[in-house]
């Protein structure tokens, strides 16, 4: 019996140093969270070598499968209330909250006729694509504008030449650089604002991997490094969109759970007349 018991310490022993040796993550992921999972990681004696999992189609079973044998140890997402519920979320904005800025793509003979719109109630009278999987469906919604979905297959550039709708709001990283040739541009006057957070997201019991992913977090932010790194990932393409020579026209947003660190004014980035990061 006390070579049994000498035998499972052994096995749980080499499946703890193994946990320790690699952080499991979906394959694909954006070269910044890789980088900014590994910057949080630093801070700790055992830093893991990132492992990438196939197979995990959608978010909505990546983070049903955290912490499983056959699943991932961190999840990355815009949060909501629905999966702070089905997973343990650090709440430090992975992107300082740049997601809630979406630029309007518009057709290019409607540019004089968008100048003209100041208010959000000014929009109810144009037509937003939303895909129909995509959270600022039922964001917009919820602010009365009016929308028309899509699905993912769904040619979006094509149904705005069209006219099936006016505007096609989109991240506002990659939207500035649309090919104008397509009679499609960037709306230039207006930027749409809505406050969201993509947050790290770990099993429920894993305090370990929580503690150990926030306090990294924390002390990125206390030392600069944070900042340091979404500026080489981000800082030329937000200055190229121009954001404070906009009209930011801000929504709300009901799917932000109350417990996001709005108050916390290091984590979010900064525009307009509030200055710049």
């Amino acid at each position: 019996m006390r070579l049994l018991w000498v035998v499972v310490a052994l096995f749980l022993s080499m499946s703890l140093a193994h946990a320790q040796e690699t952080m499991r993550i979906t394959i694909g992921a954006d070269p910044y969270i890789q980088a900014l999972l590994k910057l949080a990681l630093s801070y700790d004696e055992a830093q893991p070598e990132l492992k990438f999992v196939y197979d995990i189609p959608t978010q909505k079973r990546a983070i049903r499968l955290l912490g499983k044998d056959n699943g991932i140890d961190v999840f990355w997402s815009v949060t909501s209330s629905k999966r702070e519920k089905l997973a343990r979320a650090i709440r430090i904005p992975l992107v300082k909250g740049v997601l809630g800025y979406r630029l309007g793509l518009i057709r290019k003979a409607d540019v004089s006729r968008m100048e003209k719109l100041n208010t959000i109630g000014d929009f109810q009278s144009v037509h937003f694509g939303l895909r129909d999987d995509w959270p600022d469906l039922d964001i917009f919604k919820k602010n009365n504008l009016k929308v028309v979905s899509y699905p993912r297959e769904g040619n979006a550039y094509e149904m705005l030449r069209s006219g099936r709708f006016d505007i096609l709001p989109t991240d506002v990283l990659d939207g500035v650089y649309l090919d104008t040739e397509s009679g499609i541009q960037a709306d230039p006057h207006h930027i749409y604002y809505y406050p969201s957070a993509v947050y790290f997201f770990v099993a429920k019991n894993d305090l370990v991997l929580y503690n150990k992913l926030k306090s990294g977090l924390e002390q990125a932010h206390a030392d600069g490094s944070f900042d340091k790194l979404f500026n080489r990932y981000f800082a030329t393409r937000l200055k190229d969109a121009n954001l404070a020579k906009r009209k930011r026209i801000d929504l709300v947003n009901p799917l932000l759970p109350l417990s996001a660190p709005l108050s916390h004014a290091t984590y979010w980035y900064k525009n307009n007349n509030e200055g710049n990061q």
